[in-house]
């Protein structure tokens, strides 16, 4: 079938599969490629800028008009005309990542000032250059005029290098504009009414986005500190859009700050904020928590939640049990549940300490969250007891993460997860490489149902080859690291192989990230490979797969 006789929809369906370099070689094949290959490429354009590469910037001045020029000329801002664009390429953004705008326009200002070349210097102070957002207002006005429909906006409040939004007025001038976002990413790791006067647009961008929007189902909200504006905007947003997805994190990663849980004010308003989901009782369906500490709080507010699905707390603490022991009124029927407890709390000076208190808390969570509807964990406390729960509590669970702290109990702990029979998936993480050949070797000799196995850690070439000899479960898809291994890379291929010749059921291999890039096969290994694609094995790098 010629393409063009392909229905225009189906065609775009088919774009959609490739990545932007495919895309890009799309743009070359003819009219018909390049059409529906531009709004693919053109989605979502602010990714993180790399060095010396200003195209982006170059086109999307080249959109603007003679108005939007003409307001850049009072301030200096140098650039050659350019020639007309052949797309209208604004009106096919779906996604802004604010903060990444700002990076290429900064980037753009410096090499078109001739101020310096190649990477561009993060320094707080060059942020505060008012070019900046004379440049980020005029692009925004531009992809409004030009009508896009955008989808999904992240605004990131950093430390000293945040450029205001522009007025409100360029979100609700144009249509659509804004007013059918999906999805909103608000990360504040500042007090935007007390630290500074130059955020205005964005406390009114954020009181007014709930608004004027009606149809967010994805919400992420990042913050280190609360005030009233981000307390009201994330109130009026749980009130008055159908969320599906939800996601609260109280911690700065960049700056690992802590929200401030000695402060009762802040933390009266994380109660208003999480007690406030219940007005989402018939749409959330996902819900994460992550760095938020529970002391205080009451988690009856989730036995409401009766279309909730998912449910995710990492790296969380202060669970003490008068708070939740009202969830045992609820029967909760999640197919998802990630109980990732806070791992400092595991430690004395650098050492591994044993659990202690949060085991006790886990095999209560455990208790009153699963059931037979449960078919996907994520545990960092493992322990026997844990896992004996998990069988009696999970008859159907296909997934399982897990994160071992100490070689104590391997023995007991890995026979117990290889007899759950329903177990199609298992990823492993350890915390130290030196009982990682203990483990492998257990996993070898009782490993029988698990289709999907993914060993987040490096393992040795003897503990390799005993574990390819003896496994007895058919492994459709695998995912192995051998880092640091160079001269013994074809002979982990070579078990690998022979495992295939035994078993015939591998489809899919991933090998460590990053490797078939940073290292030439040989002739040899080359071989061996050729003879995995041969049985109908994809090979990827574990990046591509890893993704749980």
């Amino acid at each position: 079938m010629p393409l063009p006789s392909l229905p225009d929809e189906c065609f775009r369906d088919v774009l959609f599969f490739l990545d932007n370099k495919s895309l890009y070689k799309c743009l070359f094949v003819n009219r018909y490629y390049c059409k529906f290959s531009i709004p693919i490429i053109w989605k979502d354009p602010f990714t993180l800028p790399t060095p010396n590469n200003f195209s982006l910037i170059n086109t999307l001045i080249a959109c603007l008009n003679d108005e939007e020029i003409s307001s850049l000329i009072p301030f200096a801002i140098n650039f050659n005309s350019q020639p007309p664009p052949l797309f209208q390429y604004g009106k096919f953004i779906r996604k802004v990542d604010h903060d990444y705008c700002v990076r290429h326009v900064l980037s753009w200002l410096i090499s078109s000032s001739s101020q310096s070349y190649g990477r561009v210097s993060m320094d707080a102070s060059i942020y505060q250059d008012y070019r900046i957002r004379m440049l980020i207002n005029v692009i925004y006005h531009m992809i409004m005029r030009e009508g896009s429909n955008i989808q999904e906006f992240v605004v990131i409040v950093n430390w000293n290098n945040y450029v205001d939004l522009p007025n409100f007025s360029t979100f609700n001038s144009f249509k659509p504009g804004i007013v059918n976002l999906r999805s909103l990413d608000i990360e504040a790791y500042l007090d935007l009414i007390n630290d500074s006067t130059i955020y205005n647009n964005t406390i009114e961008f954020l009181s007014q986005v709930s608004k004027l929007c009606n149809g967010v189902v994805n919400c992420e909200l990042c913050f280190s500190k609360l005030d009233d504006a981000l307390t009201n905007t994330f109130l009026d947003i749980i009130k008055l859009q159908p969320l599906e997805r939800v996601l609260i994190d109280t911690e700065n990663d960049s700056e690992n700050v802590l929200i401030d849980t000695e402060n009762n004010s802040e933390k009266e308003d994380i109660k208003k904020i999480l007690y406030t989901l219940e007005f989402r009782a018939k749409t959330l369906k996902e819900l994460s928590f992550r760095y938020v500490d529970f002391q205080s709080i009451d988690l009856s507010f989730l036995s409401k939640l009766e279309s909730l699905e998912r449910l995710e707390f990492s790296q969380c603490k202060g669970f003490f049990p008068q708070y939740y022991e009202n969830l045992s009124e609820k029967g909760f029927h999640l197919k998802e549940l990630k109980l990732w407890y806070e791992e400092d709390h595991f430690y004395d000076t650098s050492s591994f300490n044993g659990f202690g208190p949060a085991l006790i808390k886990v095999k209560e969570m455990i208790n009153l969250l699963c059931n037979e509807s449960l078919n996907k964990l994520s545990l960092n406390i493992i322990a026997p007891e844990t896992l004996k729960l998990v069988k009696e509590s999970c008859p159907n669970i296909s997934f399982l993460h897990i994160k071992v702290f100490s070689d104590q109990y391997l023995d007991s702990m890995i026979p117990l997860i290889c007899e759950i029979s329903s177990l199609k998936v298992l990823k492993i993480e350890i915390d130290h490489d030196y009982y990682a050949s203990q483990l492998v070797e257990i996993l070898g000799d009782h490993l029988i149902f698990v289709e999907y196995l993914f060993l987040d850690f490096h393992i040795d070439l003897s503990s390799f080859e005993y574990f390819t000899n003896n496994c007895k479960a058919n492994l459709k898809k695998w995912i192995i690291y051998i880092e640091g291994e160079e001269d013994l890379r074809k002979d982990y291929l070579t078990y690998v192989n022979n495992y295939q010749k035994v078993h015939n059921s591998l489809k899919i291999l991933g090998i460590n990230k990053g490797y078939m890039c940073e290292f030439d096969w040989t002739n040899d290994e080359l071989e061996i490979i050729n003879s995995l694609k041969d049985q109908s094995i994809n090979i990827f790098p574990s990046d591509e797969l890893d993704r749980c």
